[in-house]
């Protein structure tokens, strides 16, 4: 790691390490946390090379996890449990990339094997960058199927990691938008080249409100079908658990998602699968918890758990030691930042605010050379530095704070801005938002008029 410390400071704000020296230690601190870029898989398809055979007429789309595990595996042992062929379905999963081992365990033991005796087509896909113009790669297209291709060039936790944030469970799921609707969609449409198809989705019994949203996309070629919801009178996540705990002799499918999933961790239920996963998997709980703690670093409210971390959970709780002690080796060996974050709130006609921010790396060195650094700078801006922040009791990091939102400006319909120096793993990219300028323009305009 190259250290940049040694530079003089005479700029508490203006004074930062040139950008290439920042980029590079973002990769290195996200290759430490097993987050490499290769440009693609090796032996990864281009969307065209699906169009060798013939269009299926039926498309799963196959997520891992019980549901619709207990569809495809009921349609493989149980032919009059559907109403088409075998060769003319085509199963498909959009990998998100940070899977939890004990589902790819699950998947490669039971259903690949089935998969793979009934000659049955599997597309697994992931996306090739962050936007959609970088495309996608096909991971493997096989009727032979052995194993899952779980990352791809291009994974959630490196659009979390680079933006230094979680996924949000505000609002629509735009972590399945970006990795399985649109991949999903656009690989569907080049398997079945404008022919009528029906799209299997494994929303179960209870799952009305789901189905009914799915079906609302249906078009004059896509027709949306939800066989645990009809299926002798309806199946429900216990039913489709049964099942395949009858047929496989596995105690539980556990649930598909990411490693870092915050809806896992909504509630005590999912908590409690989650604690119990990260003591069995120790590395699996690495990446959620330097994810969080970059995060919160840059937003107090981002942890992955509302109204508490996830970090503070693992640390209250009994036999969390391995995974705590592998988080904190791996992030003391990462290269670290000092962080220059600006953030507008501006008010909206729905009592709601939007949101703009912008980060900057001015430093890069070792955890203690970067606190080191951060307490110099607060000095430079004559402003002190502080530890934690007052309304999220668990919050031990430091910062140096130069502006701080006006909570009055704001609950009188103006716009505000906060801004402050922190420091974290170096696995965020500076990032200026394209709302930012004029919002914090307009912010700062309103402070100079007050």
């Amino acid at each position: 790691m190259t250290t940049t410390l040694v530079r003089p400071l005479s700029d508490p704000l203006g004074d930062r390490v040139p950008e290439p020296v920042a980029q590079e230690a973002v990769d290195q601190a996200q290759a430490a946390l097993g987050l490499r870029r290769p440009a693609s898989p090796p032996g990864a398809l281009s969307l065209a090379s699906v169009r060798g055979q013939a269009p299926p007429r039926v498309v799963l789309g196959y997520g891992l996890g019980a549901d619709s595990s207990a569809i495809l595996a009921r349609w493989l042992t149980d032919p009059s449990s559907r109403d088409f062929e075998l060769h003319e379905l085509a199963v498909v999963t959009g990998m998100t990339g940070q899977e939890w081992p004990a589902t790819r365990a699950l998947v490669e033991q039971n259903l690949l094997p089935l998969m793979a005796a009934s000659n049955v087509r599997y597309l697994q896909i992931a996306r090739r960058g962050l936007h959609q113009a970088d495309g996608i790669d096909i991971l493997s297209d096989s009727r032979r199927p052995d194993r899952l291709h779980l990352v791809g060039a291009w994974t959630l936790a490196h659009e979390m990691f680079d933006g230094g944030t979680v996924p949000q469970t505000a609002g629509d799921r735009l972590c399945s938008q970006h990795f399985k609707a649109w991949p999903l969609d656009t690989v569907i449409a080049e398997l079945t080249q404008g022919r009528p198809y029906r799209h299997v989705m494994g929303y179960e019994l209870e799952e009305t409100r789901r189905a009914t949203r799915d079906a609302k996309y249906n078009t004059a070629l896509r027709t949306g079908e939800y066989p645990l919801r009809v299926w002798d009178g309806g199946w429900n996540r216990a039913r489709a658990q049964a099942f395949l705990r009858g047929l496989f002799g596995v105690e539980t499918w556990v649930k598909s998602a990411c490693t870092y999933c915050p809806f896992s961790l909504a509630n005590d239920d999912g908590r409690k699968e989650a604690l119990a996963r990260f003591i069995a998997e120790p590395d699996a709980g690495v990446l959620a918890l330097a994810m969080e703690f970059v995060a919160t670093a840059l937003n107090p409210t981002q942890g992955l758990i509302k109204g508490q971390r996830l970090l503070s959970l693992l640390q209250a709780s009994p036999g969390a030691g391995d995974v705590l002690a592998a988080f904190e080796r791996r992030i003391a060996a990462v290269p670290w930042a000092v962080y220059d974050v600006r953030r507008t709130l501006s008010p909206r006609v729905d009592g709601k605010n939007n949101f703009a921010r912008s980060v900057r790396i001015l430093d890069i060195g070792t955890p203690e050379e970067t606190r080191t650094r951060l307490a110099q700078r607060a000095r430079c801006a004559a402003v002190p530095l502080t530890v934690g922040d007052p309304a999220f009791p668990d919050d031990t990091q430091p910062r140096a704070w130069l502006r701080r939102r006006d909570r009055q400006r704001l609950d009188g319909g103006m716009a505000t801005a906060e801004r402050f120096l922190a420091i974290a793993p170096a696995t965020a990219r500076s990032k200026t938002g394209p709302a930012f300028p004029n919002a914090w323009a307009a912010a700062s305009q309103l402070e100079l008029t007050a």
